[in-house]
């Protein structure tokens, strides 16, 4: 799924976040990949907007598999699911539309 300037209008996002939108991929006027305004929103801290984001646009059938550990310190949102043979460590919060699966368990927000 694609996201777009006319689709966050149509879902009534916030006007920054629609600036922050246009500024950030005002190159990809064919609309950017969903699960790259989630990464790039993780990494620039804006939690509230990626889980708007999450939100309006739904869950995905996509997995993320990570053999060992996932360790980020920022947030992680994913529209799929999740699956991690070791452990999910972050330093904020930790989002995932289908579900998450880690073998040696999950640490969020120290």
């Amino acid at each position: 799924m694609k996201i777009k300037l006319n689709w966050l209008k149509e879902k009534n996002a916030c006007t920054e976040g629609i600036e922050w939108f246009q500024e950030k991929y005002s190159e990809q006027l064919e609309g950017v990949e969903y699960q790259s305004v989630l990464d790039d929103l993780s990494k620039e801290n804006k939690d509230g907007w990626a889980e708007w984001l999450m939100l309006k646009a739904g869950s995905t059938n996509d997995v993320l598999e990570i053999e060992g550990d996932l360790i980020l310190e920022h947030s992680i949102f994913f529209a799929g699911f999740i699956k991690v043979t070791g452990k999910i460590v972050t330093k904020y919060c930790i989002k995932a539309g289908e579900g998450i699966k880690a073998g040696e368990g999950i640490k969020a927000g120290w």
